[in-house]
């Protein structure tokens, strides 16, 4: 069963969401009085925005979760009867979850949702108040930060509305589709303002962490430079090619059938092939480098746990190894022109 589950969450950790929640619902079938299976499972779920969700994460609790497992059970169980309008079943959940545990900021926060859309709004900013005064730095809130945002910049808007299923249907593949990994790359390229890593530029899905170590110079170069782009811009806030598996369905365009950037797989194969990458590119590598390091510490509960899908022993070999000890102030960095080099930008993409 351990074997089975490895490669359960190994298919998530790579973005194969169906396929792992597939393999999760046959071994609950198997092993049916698993709690941490049954919890897996309705993560998944909850990952596709799918309110099967509820009915295993109810019984992983009624076989006994781990503390933090079992906070976020009770947390995930009522915001899912709030989005589809069971106000009071949201309300005793979350009731039940914080006379369980009654430290357990996540739960006040959701809590106060379901309070505010029950008419009190009074309340529920009191509820939100000593959610926010009992976890300031509690990981709980930090790692569903995004999804309190979501929902506390809408207590204006009726949240009865339905997500849809996810559906087995096959991607239509278009023109963008063709493209090569060079193309991709230069369409950004020519759009990029050579400011540093301020604008929103947008890449093209592709498997870019699968090309780090490409035969061909181009496509390395371009793989290469797509990872340190995409890093860049999250660093400075301008846009987020990677998004945590849990908290894609608070996006308004979520499509379960979509690829997504996973940030696990591209931190495997650069932590991987470091080596070769480093003394190819050895501009790129430091940018890389320190704008994950940045990242990691902003994110003030690190990025393993910030994305939960990703192996965390493996992130945090890659900060022992490779992020602390390459720290280092912005003015040691490479200068931007030898980044812009490397990348592959040059005069001819300036549009002005």
């Amino acid at each position: 069963m351990e074997e089975e589950l490895k490669a359960a969450l190994k298919l998530r950790r790579e973005g194969e969401v169906v396929e792992s929640n597939r393999l999760l619902a046959e071994l609950v079938k198997q092993y049916p009085k698993h709690a941490m299976l049954h919890y897996e499972c309705a993560w998944g779920c909850d990952i596709l925005a799918d309110e099967e969700a509820i009915r295993y994460y109810e019984r992983a609790l009624e076989l006994g979760l781990p503390h933090k497992e079992a906070i976020n059970a009770y947390a995930q169980i009522g915001s899912l009867h709030r989005l589809q309008g069971r106000l009071t079943e949201s309300r005793e959940v979350l009731k039940k979850g914080m006379n369980r545990y009654e430290q357990a900021g996540l739960l006040k926060a959701f809590y106060a949702f379901t309070i505010y859309d029950l008419g009190n709004p009074g309340e529920a900013m009191r509820w939100m108040k000593e959610a926010l005064f009992d976890s300031t730095m509690n990981p709980d809130i930090w790692l569903n930060r995004q999804a309190i945002n979501y929902h506390g910049n809408r207590l204006e808007f009726p949240q009865n509305k339905k997500n849809p299923a996810p559906s087995n249907c096959t991607e239509i593949k278009t023109a963008e589709d063709e493209k090569t990994i060079v193309e991709k790359v230069e369409d950004v390229l020519k759009v990029f303002e050579p400011t540093y890593f301020h604008g929103a530029w947008v890449f093209e899905f592709d498997r870019y962490d699968l090309h780090f170590t490409d035969p061909d110079d181009e496509t390395r170069r371009a793989a290469v430079a797509a990872f340190a782009m995409m890093v860049g811009i999250w660093e400075t806030g301008s846009a987020h090619s990677f998004t945590p598996q849990h908290e894609r369905k608070f996006d308004g365009a979520f499509d379960p059938n979509k690829s997504y950037f996973e940030l696990h797989n591209f931190i495997s194969a650069f932590y991987a092939n470091l080596p070769s990458i480093q003394q190819e590119f050895p501009v790129m590598t430091a940018y890389i480098i320190d704008s994950l390091d940045a990242i990691d510490v902003r994110s003030k509960i690190g990025l393993e746990l910030k994305f939960p899908e990703m192996d965390p022993s493996l992130f945090k070999e890659f900060r022992k190894e490779v992020l602390l000890p390459n720290r280092q102030p912005k003015k040691r960095l490479p200068p931007l022109e030898d980044f812009l080099e490397e990348i592959g930008w040059n005069l001819s993409y300036r549009c002005w």
